[in-house]
């Protein structure tokens, strides 16, 4: 319920349109009368008056009256759509509505069945069997949410090394070819981690919210299920669709235990973790339920916290190792701009060229020590 006070009373439509209208009205009007008046005033102004005659001269009033009043009622109908209220009310309903339709029709989809994706490529059964690393990448992809088939993934593993293969090999011989293989089976890869993680940061701020929602259905009286049901229901995506596929393999039979292990099977979280074992235990052996998952909300959020505060007590030593990091590379431009000979003797000078290696090796080990002094696990 919108609060009254504060609150300033919207004009209606028609006592926006006439004041406006009424003096852009006039206006036009003038415009019109430029011929008439140039010939009395042209003494005090003959430039303007005359260009003013030139350009409506011709033209009959009633198109210039309809073509003005066409764009005055273009500029304020736009005008009152983004003034609207309510617009933004009824656009967040719509999306909610195309949210929970599309939650259903998803996993109507995907189906409670495991599809075995790989039921037509044997080859590549076995070669999954056998090759631990591969099963590594389809847990990943399940954790990244990306429901593209393995097969595809390596694939697409292979033409990007292909491509970084040949770039380098045609650029800088066999070197930049072996380097251009690893950079390109490395990026596909990397943008799969990132995925993963943006969606697990994602999955960790929704949480205490969604916790607390459960705790709340369960002083209303709802079963723990229900509560699930209402995660999946009420909240966005990533944690939304995971209560609910948790949700719908309960309602179809499976043990709540084992529903809640595939949870943290396809959502490898600490605190995921923490909550389902927390419930398991009392699954077993008893107790308020309600008050463990506003205590395990309000641990998150304390962790929360405490991360912001180390983040904040660390930000002068990020900060002085990004300046370490990146000094090096902008002098040396800076140099080579200045005095090319100079600086390129780092590069064809023997010295210059172990002087240079020397000086990246104990760059690269600087990163890292900065990095493992700053990053502190919480």
């Amino acid at each position: 319920m919108q609060s009254i006070k504060g609150m300033r009373p919207e004009a209606p439509a028609g006592r926006i349109l006439l004041p406006r209208a009424a003096v852009l009205l006039g206006g036009l009007l003038a415009a019109t009368a430029a011929p008439a008046l140039a010939a009395e005033g042209a003494a005090a102004a003959p430039g303007l008056l005359e260009r003013l005659q030139q350009t409506f001269q011709g033209l009959p009033n009633l198109l210039i009256l309809t073509t003005f009043l066409f764009f005055l009622c273009l500029v304020e109908g736009v005008i009152l759509f983004f003034s609207d209220s309510q617009r933004r009310h009824r656009r967040l309903m719509q999306k909610r509505l195309k949210y929970l339709d599309r939650l259903e029709k998803r996993f109507t989809q995907e189906s409670l069945l495991k599809v075995d994706r790989l039921q037509t490529q044997f080859w590549l059964r076995r070669l999954l069997k056998k090759v631990r690393s591969l099963e590594q990448l389809q847990r990943l992809l399940q954790q990244a949410d990306v429901s593209w088939p393995l097969g595809i993934v390596l694939g697409l593993f292979a033409f990007s090394g292909a491509l970084g293969l040949s770039l380098g090999y045609f650029y800088r011989g066999g070197l930049g070819g072996l380097l251009g293989l690893g950079l390109g089976l490395f990026l596909p890869y990397k943008l799969l981690v990132l995925k993963r993680t943006h969606r697990l940061k994602k999955f960790e701020k929704q949480l205490p919210e969604a916790l607390d929602l459960m705790a709340r259905g369960l002083k209303a009286g709802h079963a723990f299920a229900s509560g699930l049901q209402m995660v999946g229901e009420e909240m966005e995506n990533p944690i939304g669709m995971e209560f609910f596929k948790t949700f719908k393999e309960y309602n179809h039979g499976m043990d709540m235990n084992t529903a809640l292990l595939n949870m943290c099977e396809r959502v490898n979280l600490k605190e995921l973790k923490l909550f389902t074992t927390a419930v398991m235990i009392q699954r077993e052996t008893g107790g308020n339920l309600t008050e463990i998952l506003e205590k395990i909300a309000g641990l998150i959020r304390e962790r929360f916290k405490l991360r912001n505060q180390i983040k904040a007590l660390t930000a002068e030593g990020r900060l002085s190792g990004w300046i370490l990091i990146l000094l090096p590379p902008m002098i040396f431009t800076i140099m080579l701009k200045i005095n090319p000979d100079y600086t390129l003797m780092l590069v064809h000078h023997p010295t210059g060229r172990f002087m240079a290696m020397t000086a990246l090796f104990f760059q690269v080990v600087g990163m890292v020590v900065i990095r493992r002094i700053v990053n502190i696990k919480i």
